[in-house]
């Protein structure tokens, strides 16, 4: 759902993960798009706030601390992604747990390359890359981009359907994170668990009534992929619950569904100010 006039995208990945920009030009893509506020929520790391807050703090955009946990359970494919905003980032509660999700991603990311490699696709390339990178948080949006790059498909979204996904030739399951030790790392550093994205849950009602009941703070509401129905679906939800709605673009960089996102999608500045008055409600440091 787009907005008319975006104050603050609170959903933004940068080359921490599987972003396209650093997290100084990610801020400074936001100010040219004229967003006063941002969050820097990568995929299992937050290794990616500082550089963001340093820059943020040179430019006059306010960069708040975020994360993207890939969560699930057994039997599941699909991750529930839960957003956390406002955390301490240095917390014991997270740095545990990312540690762990970083070298599951790392050996992972190997794993599928092997499997690359038994169809006859070169990956000694990219190979090489990850073994130089150890530290960087890794996921199959990079083993993506380089087949796209090479020829290997003809778009993004075709080394999922071909190779990546369950039942294709380089699958290999996720480690399951409980959403709720997920979302109580999330409390333990200070911040607020959201539901990201609930509108690409393509079984929502099913993974709702399973995860209805864990203490979330939210829902992202405004979505830049969700429908005006989806957005107002999850508005009322929050307002049922007494939880905050959030919103942001996902942006990963100019590249592929995510071009042009930047400064299209996310809370106005009244809607973000409600998000405010509730977390000062609820004693978040903001």
């Amino acid at each position: 759902m787009k907005k008319k006039n975006v104050f603050a995208d609170l959903h933004l990945h940068s080359s921490a993960s599987d972003g396209l920009l650093s997290p100084a030009a990610l801020v400074d893509s936001s100010n040219e798009k004229g967003l006063k506020v941002i969050a820097v929520t990568d995929h299992d790391t937050v290794d990616g706030v500082e550089p963001a807050r340093i820059r943020g703090n040179e430019t006059g955009i306010k960069v708040i601390a975020g994360i993207e946990l890939s969560c699930g359970w057994e039997g599941r494919d699909a991750s529930i992604h839960v957003l956390g905003l406002f955390i301490d980032e240095k917390a014991a509660s997270l740095t545990g747990l990312l540690q762990e999700q970083k070298e599951f991603r790392y050996l992972r990311a190997l794993k599928i390359l092997d499997l690359l490699e038994k169809t006859g696709i070169q990956v000694e390339e990219l190979r090489q890359q990850f073994l130089a990178t150890p530290d960087r948080i890794l996921g199959r949006p990079h083993i993506a981009r380089f087949l796209h790059e090479k020829g290997y498909i003809t778009d993004f979204q075709q080394a999922f359907n071909r190779y990546l996904s369950r039942g294709c030739p380089a699958y290999v399951p996720k480690d399951h994170v409980d959403p709720g030790k997920g979302i109580e790392a999330i409390k333990k550093a200070g911040g607020i668990a959201v539901i990201a994205h609930p509108g690409l849950i393509p079984d929502w009602d099913s993974v709702w009534q399973k995860i209805e009941g864990l203490p979330w703070d939210g829902i992202e509401a405004y979505y830049s992929e969700h429908t005006n129905s989806q957005t107002k679906k999850f508005c009322e939800i929050t307002a049922e619950r007494g939880w905050v709605a959030s919103g942001g673009s996902d942006y990963h960089g100019d590249y592929g569904k995510h071009t042009n996102r930047l400064g299209r999608y996310g809370l106005e500045q009244p809607q973000y100010e409600e998000l405010l008055q509730w977390c000062h409600q609820h004693r978040i440091a903001v």
